[in-house]
Formats: structure tokens, C-alpha cells, sequence
């Protein structure tokens, strides 16, 4: 966890989120890893003038290798796909009963094509139905400041059901490029391709129904008002207030506490001073001893602390544990394995993910670089069929929407990218808040919800599938910390410590050195922009001159 994760700096790229290979061939079956079938995608687009994110996401699509696609032209008098004769007709029906699937990028496809397709029409949109690339698209969401909706929606003969869904943090009101929404189109169209090259076809899905109608241009100013309050809302927290975490005990097993209305949480030390405790995780075996983060206000940085709990609320003094990295640190994600304890923090700041091992005199020691050149954030290691799997999210992608995957058969490496990163790309279910536990035959997940800032809740995954070919999960149920007297403004870990449960809350508070530095900040850009134009020298004011030299 880190300060500078908050809503107020997500920065996003307008880079591709989903990495294509070099070379757009088209493969057979045999040739794709994991594939039980190619299938067959047949992309739907207007027959004039088609956009520019239309091509770009069908040339990704292509240049993945996994499917062979076809582009059909819509005629804009009928809504019909192009065709001249009956013979034509009948040959173009025929080879549509071995389409896996259509797009239709148009929103304008006839019901009569569902049956055209095995998987039946795909179209992209948001909760209200409205498709990607209408000028009305995502309004509600974004104006309500709780970010992008993207949802891939199938409709067959049966009805319509949703694939997937994609989600991102947006500020209220901005402008959300068509690059960076083709790029979350193209991870849910490529992930339920994936799904039917390696097991042959999708797999059931839940109903859907748009959440509405198309909104009027009423609804429309309301949004916008409704905009303009959330912005407003959200400068006055971002200059004012800085979230201040505490961390937690909870006398109920990890799996209990997934399943709780209410978290009965004893806190640990008081709220006070320049300095708060976050990302908690107690060492195995002990009943008293928690590693976690300690961020210092005043420098805007985390450090890794061990603290040793007793009977009282306060701990004893924190001490410092030195993993040999520098930089921010925070995330101190401890496991055991052939008998030694590890522990791999975030470093997202100096771009490596290192693996420690603790030896029998209690020092630390870096045994493996599990990745290199990579920001990677709340790293999480899990034993699945036969390999180590390392969760985690990539900043350079986005802050808290993201979620990639590593494998390897061997805890040293070497560590293999999953093909399908991000595998999942949701800001209400992605970066990793904790351990992965299994709970009968289910394989459990923990992860952040920032649907409208960060770390405001525990999502709880259901892993579905987690192979080198596959992943998929799926959200079972919310831990919210409403109820909470002391800390109801966020959640964002949940660890396992054996018969217990550690976690943290935070609430809002000023803070007078957090107010300094935003304030000392917004100086120093204002002057350095009147710098720039040319201000200071001729200024002739010893007052202006002082602060522009400070």
C-alpha cells in the first residue's frame, strides 16, 4: 500500500494493455498452446467510413494468433450483412454455422443472426445496453465518478447473458480515449476466445439485461450536475484529508472472516503522530509477531516493520526489517516453504520483484528476482496443480485495475508471463488484498475494490480455472467495512494467520504534514510554470521574486 496510489494520481497509458506478438500468422489448433479448437470470429462493422478503434481492434484480435477472424460490412438500408445472390446467400449461411462467434460492432445486427454463430452475437457495451463507440457510452458511471463499465454480452436464441466484464477508475467527467477503451474491448474479447480455443466453448454464464434505458437528455444534465458535485467533492478530500490506516486482529479463521456481515476487529495502537501501519501479515507460527507496512507522512514513504503483540493495545516499539531494497516498500507477503520462511514485498519503485528468504538467525536475504523491469505491486505466491503462481498487478498499466500472473514449477524460476496478462482488468476485484486459500474444493482469492478510490472494500474471487493456458474467476461475495466504528472508510488487506485474521482499515483524516506537502507542491508547480513563461525575469517584485527562487 502507498500514498501515491491514491484516485487522485492514477495515471493511465494509452499504450496497448494487451501485448501483441510480433507476427499476426494465422495458426492451426495444434499450433496454439492449450487450444482444443481454432475458432472462427466473424467481426461486424459499418460499411462506410468505419472508425479507426473498429480496425485497431480487429487488428489485434488477428495479430493474436488464437482465432481466425472474417470482417463482414453491414449495409446501412437494412442493417443487413452484405450479400448479392441467393447462391451467395446460402454459401455465406453455411460457413456462418462454423462461426464460434460474431461481433457486431454496430449495435445494429438483426436478431435473426443469433442463430448464425455457436456462441451466438457478441456485442460490447455498457450497463444501460448503450454499444462502445455511441456517444452516449459510459456517461452514468463516469459523471458518478465510479469509473469505466465495459461489458462483453452475448445473445443467442435463449437470451442474452454476460461473457465478461471489464472495469477501470475513471475521475468524474474525464474524457476516456477510444484507444483505452479498444484496449479493454480487446482483453475481454481475447480472454472468451482463449476460453473456447482451450475447452472447446464457453462455459455457462449468468443472465443479463441493460439496467435501463437509454437516457434522456435529462438524465443527461442530471449526470452532469451529478459530475460537477463529485469533482468538487473530490479536490476539497484530495487538498484536505490523506487516509490513515491501522491494522487489525480478527479472532475468526480467514475463510470465516470472508463470509462475515460484520468483521469483529480489535485494533492495534492508537491513530496519532506522522506515521500509520497498513499491509499486515503475521509469521507462521507465531502468536504474536506481524510483519507490515509503516508509511511515513512526512517523507511519503513505507518501510517493512515487525511487530511483536501482547496483552495491551499497544505493541512494542516497531523494528525495522531490512530486505536489502530500496525505495517504497510495503506488501510484506510472508509464506512458508521446505521448511523456511519468505517473504516478498512490493518494490514497484525500483521495478523488481524480489524473493527473500529469512535464515535461522532471523536475517533476511534476497534468494531470486522473480521479475526485473517491472512495477509490480501487492506481489501474492500461491501453490496451484503442480506450479508457483505469482499474482500481482502492473502500476504501468494502471494503478489498482489490473491483475497479471507468473508461473513457474520451481520457487527460484525461472518465471513464465501468463499469455493472457492482464489476465483481468477490474477495478472492483483485481489487485491482490491477501493470501489465496482454499476452502473445500474451491481455490479463494482476495482482492481490492477502488470503485470509486482505493482500497474501499475485499473482493472475494472464486477461481475457476488457473492453468498455463487459462485463467478465470469470478467474484462471490463483498467484506465491507461500513459497520466499523473506528476505520469505515476502507478495507484493503486480509491475511490468513492461523486461526486468525489480520486486516486494515483506514478513515480520513488532516494531517498537517500531508497538508504542507500538497500545499508546498501545488507552490512549486505554479512557479515553475511561471518560469516558463517568462515571468520571473521581469518581475520586479522582491516578495514573487522569493517565492519563485524557493
Amino acid at each position: 500500500m502507498q500514498e501515491i496510489a491514491t484516485e487522485l494520481d492514477v495515471m493511465h497509458t494509452e499504450s496497448d494493455l494487451v501485448c501483441e506478438p510480433t507476427t499476426g500468422s494465422i495458426r492451426s489448433a495444434s499450433q496454439v498452446s492449450g487450444a482444443a479448437v481454432l475458432p472462427v470470429i466473424v467481426f461486424v462493422l459499418e460499411s462506410r467510413h468505419p472508425a479507426s478503434w473498429e480496425h485497431e481492434l480487429v487488428n489485434r484480435i488477428h495479430a493474436s494468433g488464437i482465432c481466425e477472424t472474417l470482417v463482414r460490412e453491414l449495409e446501412p438500408s437494412n442493417g443487413s450483412v452484405k450479400g448479392t445472390t441467393q447462391a451467395d446467400r446460402a454459401d455465406a449461411a453455411a460457413r456462418l454455422r462454423k462461426v464460434s462467434a460474431i461481433v457486431d460492432l454496430t449495435g445494429r445486427l438483426g436478431a435473426d443472426s443469433q442463430s448464425d454463430a455457436v456462441e451466438g452475437v457478441w456485442r460490447l457495451c455498457d450497463r444501460r445496453g448503450v454499444v462502445l463507440g455511441d456517444g452516449h457510452h459510459g456517461l452514468e458511471t463516469i459523471a458518478a465518478g465510479v469509473g469505466i463499465h465495459l461489458n462483453l454480452v452475448a445473445s443467442t436464441a435463449s437470451g442474452a447473458t454476460l461473457i465478461d466484464k471489464a472495469g477501470a477508475f475513471a475521475c468524474p467527467g474525464e474524457r476516456v480515449s477510444p484507444q483505452r477503451l479498444c484496449s479493454y474491448a480487446a482483453k475481454l474479447l481475447l480472454s472468451a476466445v482463449r476460453e473456447i480455443a482451450v475447452l472447446g466453448a464457453l462455459e455457462p454464464r449468468p443472465a443479463w439485461k441493460p439496467d435501463g434505458k437509454r437516457a434522456s437528455l435529462l438524465q443527461r444534465m442530471m449526470w452532469k450536475l451529478r459530475e460537477l458535485g463529485h469533482r468538487l467533492l473530490r479536490l476539497l478530500r484530495g487538498c484536505l484529508l490523506v487516509d490513515y490506516w491501522m491494522v487489525g486482529v480478527v479472532d475468526m479463521r480467514l475463510t470465516e472472516a470472508m463470509r462475515s456481515q460484520h468483521l469483529p476487529v480489535r485494533w492495534i495502537g492508537k491513530r496519532k503522530g506522522a506515521r500509520y501501519w497498513a499491509d499486515p501479515f503475521g509469521v507462521p507460527g507465531s502468536k504474536d509477531e506481524i510483519y507490515c507496512e509503516e508509511f511515513d507522512l512526512k517523507r511519503n514513504i513505507g518501510r517493512i516493520v515487525r511487530l511483536k503483540l501482547g496483552d495491551s493495545v499497544e505493541p512494542d516499539a516497531p523494528k525495522h526489517v531490512d530486505l536489502g531494497l530500496a525505495g517504497h516498500l510495503s506488501y510484506p507477503y510472508l509464506f512458508p516453504h521446505d521448511g523456511a520462511l519468505y517473504c516478498v514485498a512490493e518494490s514497484a519503485q525500483s521495478r523488481r520483484c524480489v524473493l527473500n528468504r529469512r535464515d535461522e538467525s532471523g536475517r533476511w536475504a534476497q534468494v531470486a528476482v522473480l521479475l526485473d523491469d517491472t512495477e509490480v505491486a501487492d506481489p501474492t505466491i500461491f501453490w496451484h496443480q503442480g506450479y508457483f503462481w505469482l499474482a500481482y498487478t502492473d502500476v504501468s498499466l494502471g494503478a489498482f485495475d489490473n491483475l497479471c500472473l507468473c508461473y513457474a514449477s520451481d520457487l527460484l524460476g525461472p518465471w513464465h508471463a501468463h499469455p493472457q496478462n492482464p489476465v483481468k482488468i477490474d477495478h472492483q476485484s483485481s489487485r491482490s488484498a491477501g493470501a489465496v486459500v482454499t476452502e473445500g474444493d474451491q481455490l479463494l482469492r482476495v482482492a481490492q475494490v477502488c470503485k470509486s478510490g482505493y482500497g474501499q472494500a475485499i473482493a472475494v474471487n472464486r477461481i475457476l480455472h488457473c492453468t498455463p493456458h487459462l485463467y478465470r474467476e469470478e467474484v462471490v461475495r463483498i467484506v465491507s467495512p461500513e459497520r466499523d466504528q473506528l476505520n469505515p472508510r476502507g478495507i484493503h488487506t486480509m491475511s490468513a494467520w492461523g486461526d486468525r485474521t489480520l486486516v486494515d482499515g483506514k478513515h480520513s483524516v488532516i494531517s498537517y504534514w500531508v497538508l504542507r506537502r500538497r500545499i508546498t507542491s501545488r507552490i512549486s508547480r505554479a512557479a515553475q510554470r511561471l518560469l516558463c513563461l517568462g515571468i520571473y525575469q521581469h518581475c520586479n517584485e522582491p516578495l514573487l521574486h522569493l517565492v519563485l527562487e524557493l
